[in-house]
């Protein structure tokens, strides 16, 4: 994992400067690592999306829930169910057992690596 603080600072530098060297930079996140988990995941003979957990990527539950919610929002993903604390719109916990990928979220994976 990057450190936090060279990750605001490639960040800061990359939304000040969108020319030159950092004319085609794009920062990562936790949702690009699930993307490509997700996707790997659904090329297999028999996908298990309940395979791939917070854990397993070495995140907290709240991002993976939000790199999931993230996902869904930008129309990556379909199936996905987000769990919220009550009463509150912070995402803790995401259900995978019917997720898939959408074409569009094929097309953005492929352009990850």
């Amino acid at each position: 994992m990057m450190r936090s603080d060279l990750m605001a600072k490639l960040t800061r530098t990359h939304c000040e400067d969108t020319s030159g060297e950092y004319k085609d930079v794009m920062i990562s996140g936790p949702h690009d690592y699930l993307l490509i988990e997700l996707r790997q995941e659904e090329l297999k003979d028999t996908p298990d999306m309940t395979s791939i957990t917070a854990e397993k990527m070495n995140l907290d539950n709240r991002i993976f829930a939000l790199a999931t919610n993230w996902l869904l929002k930008k129309g990556f993903i379909k199936g996905a169910v987000i769990q919220y604390e009550e009463g509150s719109k912070m995402p803790v916990g995401v259900d995978l057992q019917g997720v898939s990928l959408t074409p569009e979220g094929i097309e953005y994976e492929k352009k990850l690596g």
